[in-house]
């Protein structure tokens, strides 16, 4: 049975979308929910190219709202998903998301990884690659794509 479901959570209109639907699509009142937000462990190089720039963010600074935002995400799924028997966020650092979700699994030891495409097409695709691809190969847990 599947009692334990991982979802990776960012704050797109598909996931929102996703998360609103789970309730009318599965009886999720006897389920455990682990949402799984993949943060990049190491501010982003745009802020700036210099050290000693005003813009600069130091590792710390930048963990610290990764952090923020993630509860902030995660608190409005949870109150989508209030009637589960349990909703926990999982919050990982980690530069490859597909690795990062599939940790989390590992970690929870979850029964199935539910999750949607965001669908990329174009150059968008070449550079974001599929992560979805990448978890569906490199999971031993079965994966639902929505």
């Amino acid at each position: 049975m599947l009692d334990k479901i991982l979802i990776p959570i960012d704050d797109s209109t598909i996931v929102q979308k996703l998360i609103k639907r789970i309730p009318t699509v599965i009886d999720i009142s006897q389920k455990e929910l682990y949402l799984v937000h993949v943060s990049d462990p190491y501010p982003p190089r745009i802020y700036s190219d210099s050290v000693l720039s005003e813009f600069n963010i130091s590792v710390k600074h930048h963990r610290e709202s990764c952090r923020a935002f993630a509860n902030k995400i995660f608190k409005n799924y949870q109150k989508l998903l209030s009637q589960a028997k349990q909703v926990e966020l999982i919050h990982i650092f980690e530069e490859d998301i597909p690795f990062g979700i599939l940790t989390a699994a590992k970690k929870t030891k979850v029964d199935v990884i539910a999750m949607t495409t965001h669908r990329y097409t174009g150059l968008k695709s070449i550079l974001l690659g599929d992560k979805v691809h990448d978890v569906i190969v490199n999971s031993k847990y079965p994966v639902l794509v929505i």
